[in-house]
């Protein structure tokens, strides 16, 4: 179904295309595993739409409309109709339901129509205020984060504000201490085994040689021999409701890890793996690190979905982006 495509759209180069496809792959695999998943939906969404895709883009926005009007966000769901009607003008359903939608935006006084109730030049009706950005909530909490993406070009490194988020970074705990309580209190490894874990990490790291990985409390633990990987994973994903990535299947490009400072990448074991549209996709080996996680969004100019993978998995693409002997 994915082999290279002749009616790619003329701005998407081969090796994007061929990225793309890879990313649709694995994406389809996550909204299968958790349906309810509406951003990873918008991904694979914008996904599609950039290969040509078009009949995929629109089922994915049709599943994004119908779960908005689910969990009670008619304003996305409105958008997300509007969207699929400028291609299908004609569709009684998505008519219907958008209807249904603004029946109740008008019922709760959140629109109010005008000239008839036309969309205006946005393609929303006059009224609404579409600001779908959402504030940047406690990242040990949830795994995405948005802020308002910066002007196109803005996107270059900034020295002066990473050294100070370096300085920052070297001042606060780095999540292990959280991630060890997280895993005792739910019993997924028992309070001798994570705290002597903790104790030699927590040496390591925090003598940490410049351009050296650090190690993940995960992989010690398990390198003890006091749980396998696999279902210490398990347990924190269960539990914890977070996104999971198999990296280690992903061919990530180096110019995207690159895109965050060595003192988050090698130093908080997190890599940049994949950019779509205005959403950037992080693999983290410790999802409870919220000052990395803050600080990386500080620094990106992109809203950032967040994914636990393999700590070995991310330090095997990390080592080869910088050339480091695992």
């Amino acid at each position: 179904r994915y082999a290279p495509m002749t009616a790619c759209p003329p701005t998407i180069s081969s090796e994007e295309q061929e990225q793309v496809l890879q990313t649709i792959e694995m994406f389809e695999v996550i909204t299968q595993a958790n349906p309810q998943d509406t951003q990873s939906l918008e991904i694979l969404k914008d996904a599609y739409q950039r290969v040509g895709f078009d009949d995929d883009s629109l089922k994915c926005a049709r599943r994004l409309a119908d779960l908005y009007v689910e969990s009670g966000q008619y304003s996305a769901a409105m958008q997300e109709y509007e969207s699929i009607l400028l291609k299908q003008p004609d569709n009684p359903e998505v008519i219907a339901a958008l209807g249904a939608v603004e029946e109740r935006l008008q019922k709760s006084g959140q629109l109010k129509l005008q000239g008839g109730g036309k969309p205006g030049a946005n393609g929303a009706a006059p009224g609404i205020d579409l600001d779908f950005r959402t504030a940047v909530v406690d990242p040990a909490n949830l795994m995405t984060t948005t802020h308002t993406v910066r002007p196109e070009g803005s996107n270059v490194r900034n020295q002066a504000m990473e050294q100070a988020v370096e300085a920052k970074l070297a001042e606060q705990p780095d999540g292990n201490e959280a991630l060890a309580k997280f895993l005792i209190q739910h019993r997924l490894a028992t309070e001798e085994v994570v705290s002597s874990a903790l104790e030699r990490v927590q040496k390591k790291n925090k003598n940490l040689a410049p351009a050296s990985l650090a190690i993940s409390l995960i992989d010690e633990i398990c390198r003890r021999g006091a749980v396998e990987l696999d279902t210490l994973l398990s347990g924190i994903l269960d539990r914890a409701k977070f996104a999971y990535i198999p990296l280690e299947y992903y061919d990530v490009d180096r110019s995207v890890v690159k895109l965050l400072p060595d003192s988050l990448t090698l130093g908080r074991l997190m890599v940049p793996f994949d950019v779509l549209s205005r959403t950037m996709m992080v693999a983290i080996a410790n999802p409870f690190d919220a000052v990395g996680k803050e600080a990386a969004q500080q620094l990106l100019d992109y809203n950032v979905q967040w994914h636990i993978a393999q700590p070995r998995s991310i330090m095997k693409v990390l080592a080869e982006a910088h050339r480091i002997a695992l």
